[in-house]
């Protein structure tokens, strides 16, 4: 397996992104949770100005969390 070298930027970079999914995931299991509310306190945690770079970042922690299953 060939090694990955990432700069300082994106390893931080994906433990945002981690971060955003998991939270995210966790305040939207909760019954009633409002999902719009909750993408506005995430937006407004992390310093996000659009509520599709949410999806965005959701959307690319998925696709690597099936790649880390499908090579692990």
């Amino acid at each position: 397996m060939t090694k990955i070298f990432k700069t300082d930027f994106q390893l931080e970079r994906e433990k945002r992104d981690r971060a955003i999914y998991d939270e995210y995931n966790a305040l939207t299991a909760i019954e009633g949770q409002s999902r719009t509310r909750v993408n506005d306190y995430l937006m407004k945690k992390y310093g996000i100005h659009s509520v599709g770079t949410i999806y965005q970042i959701r959307a690319r922690v998925e696709r690597a969390i099936k790649g880390e299953e499908v090579t692990a």
